[in-house]
């Protein structure tokens, strides 16, 4: 029952946070600079959907969900302070996309087989 209501919640997060990026995608294109506390706040809500998948599933590899939002918001903008070749920068991001591409995919066809059996 608990988990229930945590999951609807998670997904009304998730949801809010897919609103919330397009809306910052939008407004990245028309070049308008949002404030720092939406950005903090969608990271907040990946954080928190990402972290119910782990809580209702009970399986190790939703736990990289979270880790991966910290990675891409934290980690990742941090290794690009050191990396003074914007070539490099860029290389390294696009094989950090592929990667998680990679995982979520795998990930993907586990959970679908694991639901349909």
């Amino acid at each position: 029952m608990v988990f229930t209501k945590f999951k609807s919640i998670a997904n009304i997060l998730a949801i809010l946070a897919f609103i919330m990026s397009i809306a910052e995608v939008a407004a990245m294109l028309m070049r308008l600079e949002l404030p720092e506390i939406i950005i903090t706040i969608i990271i907040i809500f990946l954080f928190v959907a990402s972290m119910s998948e782990f809580v209702e599933t009970r399986k190790l590899r939703k736990l990289a969900y979270p880790i991966i939002t910290i990675y891409f918001f934290i980690i990742m903008p941090l290794i690009g302070e050191f990396i003074h070749n914007k070539t490099l920068n860029i290389g390294f991001a696009v094989l950090s996309f592929f990667i998680t591409m990679i995982f979520l995919y795998r990930d993907l066809m586990l959970t679908s087989k694991e639901k349909g059996n």
